[in-house]
């Protein structure tokens, strides 16, 4: 029986360090790869025509919008969302494949999640809030939508979802440096959605809120147990979190 065919949707900005080993992983998975640029200006575009991508090229305005652009580009009835950060196992690529060709067990959900695997400057990460780590990143086309969301977005499926067994790699954050740069932006964006939806500065929040997220990760998610990543990334979420509430009171 013919499978279904898949069409892998991303989103990209000068990712050539991370491109190449994302679309190598999804190579012999995806039938088409769409890609849609905020305006790269290293090898990112040269790297994703080497592997047939489609890219279209769209400024940046938040992570939902610029995913739901690449997912209503896609020509195909099943879609793979995937970062540039992301890789999907041997297992996984199998897994997919397999349930494409299984026509009664595809039609049973209008999407599955994946449990993604989170590494931090090269461990992976057990505990802490970061595993397990379900999340809707195969779904049918026209039955899910990218939330409004600036920062965390996450698909919403109308009709069920089931869960795949094999996992999603995800090598995010190589140094700390890394990190900050990003939950910068991130610290930025939240705070830009909390005062859209009216919500408050306050004090109280800058001093009690980042404690509470260290004690949260470190002790009751045992993020002890990941060593001393597991002790930094408690650290270094706490400071995201003082940036976000820092934030509210100058935008």
């Amino acid at each position: 029986m013919e499978r279904e065919k898949l069409s892998a949707c991303l989103i990209t900005f000068n990712e050539e360090k991370n491109l190449g080993d994302c679309l190598e992983s999804i190579a012999g998975l995806a039938d088409e790869i769409v890609i849609v640029d905020s305006g790269s200006t290293d090898l990112t575009e040269e790297i994703a025509r080497k592997y047939g991508a489609r890219i279209a090229v769209h400024p940046f305005d938040d992570f939902g919008r610029q995913k739901q652009r690449a997912i209503d580009l896609a020509t195909h009835p099943w879609i793979l969302l995937i970062d540039a950060d992301e890789r999907v196992s041997g297992e996984l690529s199998s897994e997919i494949s397999q349930l494409l060709q299984d026509r009664s067990r595809l039609d049973r959900n209008q999407g599955y999640e994946i449990n993604r695997l989170n590494f931090f400057m090269g461990k992976a990460i057990l505990h802490g809030g970061w595993s397990p780590d379900y999340l809707v990143r195969l779904f049918r086309k026209g039955q899910a939508r990218i939330s409004a969301n600036l920062v965390h977005e996450s698909v919403h499926v109308s009709g069920t979802t089931g869960r795949l067994v094999h996992r999603l790699y995800h090598f995010t954050y190589a140094s700390m440096e890394a990190f900050i740069q990003k939950n910068a932006r991130y610290a930025r964006l939240s705070a830009l959605e909390k005062k859209s939806r009216g919500s408050a500065p306050g004090l109280i929040k800058v001093l009690l809120h980042p404690p509470f997220v260290f004690i949260k990760m470190y002790l009751f998610r045992q993020g002890f147990r990941d060593g001393k990543e597991g002790l930094f990334l408690a650290i270094l979420y706490s400071y995201y979190t003082s940036l976000k509430y820092i934030w509210q009171f100058y935008l």
